[in-house]
């Protein structure tokens, strides 16, 4: 039943999304709280409302629509723009930043002084990840971290770091908390959790092939491996990968394994 209703909720959220002129987009998931994304980058923007102000978290939607997304911003609230938080430094997610403290947004990491606000640092997406959870809409903000629309990307972290972060995640909220991820739909906790299964599949399997003694290019022909990539393919795209980023990220997991080794 808990799992019938959290996919119903976002469900009815995804649905509620509405493709607003000048390639932002907008849903609303609580009175409190607006999740936006640019054709751009299509990372996942946070907006919430508190008292005095507003919060923007990962404020970019491209480079060219900036002025686009702070009308948008304008059309949902009045409030001045009061703190700017980023999940991490990757300009993807910060490439906003000064823009929006010309509008009199103060860049902030810490959420000591937000009422509401829980927040954790961990190590896995990049050197530092910063994980936000807002408990008035029960919404957690985890960055590339986790990504509905991608293949995993732990290589700051290695393994240990990623299970870290997704443990630090599943410790917040409850079993209704819905998880914003860097990219892609929002999700469940259930969903992280088949996120972290397959992912430590990958790892497995392609240290096992590095392990036989195969290349780069004997691994993307396997079966196998291209079953397990074939799991973050959750928009059903074909291919999901193009050739390029497909051998990078075997290159990129033999290098977090080859780092293990030696620790």
């Amino acid at each position: 039943m808990i799992k019938f209703k959290i996919l119903t909720a976002i469900s009815l959220l995804l649905l509620s999304s509405t493709a607003l002129s000048g390639g932002i987009n907008v849903e609303k998931v609580s009175d409190h709280l607006h999740i936006l994304s640019g054709k751009e980058y299509e990372t996942n923007i946070g907006l919430i409302a508190i008292e005095g102000g507003l919060v923007l978290i990962d404020p970019m939607p491209g480079n060219t629509q900036l002025s686009q997304l702070n009308s948008k911003i304008r059309s949902i609230s009045e409030k001045p723009i009061t703190f700017i938080l980023n999940t991490h430094a990757h300009s993807d997610h910060s490439g906003g930043n000064e823009f929006f403290k010309k509008q009199g947004g103060k860049l902030v990491e810490s959420t000591s002084n937000l009422d509401g606000f829980a927040h954790i640092k961990v190590k896995s997406h990049s050197a530092i990840d910063n994980i936000y959870y807002f408990e008035k809409s029960n919404t957690i903000f985890v960055g590339d971290v986790f990504d509905t629309s991608w293949h995993p990307t732990f290589y700051a972290g290695g393994t240990k770091g990623f299970n870290e972060a997704i443990d630090a995640i599943l410790n917040l909220g409850d079993d209704q908390t819905l998880i914003v991820p860097g990219h892609g739909a929002p999700a469940s906790k259930l969903s992280l959790l088949e996120f972290r299964k397959n992912t430590l599949e990958w790892i497995n399997k392609i240290r096992e092939l590095q392990q036989k003694g195969w290349d780069v290019e004997r691994i993307m022909g396997d079966t196998q491996a291209k079953d397990i990539l074939e799991k973050f393919n959750m928009n059903n795209e074909s291919p999901f990968l193009p050739y390029k980023a497909f051998k990078r990220f075997i290159e990129r997991t033999i290098s977090v394994i080859e780092n293990e080794k030696g620790m």
